[in-house]
């Protein structure tokens, strides 16, 4: 196509504009922000909105007496030193007796929780962590992990303790192994779940299973109560840290 060709053509499409005659290609009449009833877009805020599921979280950075109450099931209470070290709480036992101490938080109270917490051990294997809900003076569901890749899934009865009989009932019959634990001096993360009249237990994120089904133990005993969390030891010197405990909205 020459040059004149071209702008014959361009002098056609300029005379027919000043006629009007070009053809109507739609883009006309109503906009198509009133055809698609589109909206303004309006800012996000810049942080994301979360649900609020935690109840209750503690560093264990500050002194312990402020929240929490000790309470010695067995032992003495002269056996345990406890520390602040590096935004932990670190306790130590000495022998030779055996330990049991729990500390329940002076606070709160909770109908429905779960309570988990992060743990470290320092010293020998043969130590458990516990972690406790629905406390109350009449008794409580108890979780323990130990650092030899056991659990164990109790009750406390504080009438039977008063009896002068064992006042812990095993809800699984007797102690397990898990792999989900890391064993040695690895952290661990474990959470015990009161829901209803259903306990379970939880280590690293990971559901125990319990006669190959998941770990749900059917249980209405106690309704409501604290948390709490403690050690136990075997007449052997312990050294070994909660790094942060916390109640969790199911």
């Amino acid at each position: 196509m020459n040059k004149k060709i071209l702008f014959v053509l361009f002098l056609a499409a300029l005379m027919l504009a000043s006629c009007g005659t070009i053809p109507d290609l739609g883009i006309g009449g109503e906009s198509v922000e009133e055809e698609m009833e589109l909206q303004e877009i309006k800012p996000e805020p810049t942080e994301a909105i979360v649900p609020e599921s935690i109840y209750y979280r503690d560093e264990l950075e500050e002194d312990p007496n402020k929240d929490w109450g000790l309470r010695v099931i067995s032992g003495l209470e002269e056996q345990l030193i406890w520390s602040q070290m590096d935004g932990k709480l670190r306790f130590r036992t000495l022998p030779p007796n055996d330990l049991n101490v729990i500390f329940f938080n002076k606070h709160n109270s909770y109908e429905d929780v779960i309570v988990q917490a992060e743990v470290e051990n320092f010293g020998p294997l043969d130590q458990e962590f516990s972690i406790m809900c629905r406390a109350t003076e009449h008794g409580w569901y108890e979780f323990r992990i130990s650092s030899s890749g056991y659990y164990e899934l109790l009750r406390f009865d504080q009438y039977l303790k008063d009896e002068g009989k064992n006042a812990y009932t095993n809800l699984l019959e007797k102690r397990l192994n898990s792999t989900l634990i890391d064993a040695g001096l690895d952290k661990n993360v474990f959470s015990l779940s009161c829901v209803g009249s259903t306990i379970s237990g939880f280590i690293n994120g990971e559901q125990l299973y319990f006669k190959k089904r998941p770990l749900a133990i059917e249980d209405d005993t106690y309704r409501d109560g604290t948390i709490g969390f403690g050690i136990l030891g075997y007449g052997k010197e312990l050294d070994m840290t909660f790094n942060w405990v916390e109640a969790i909205k199911p």
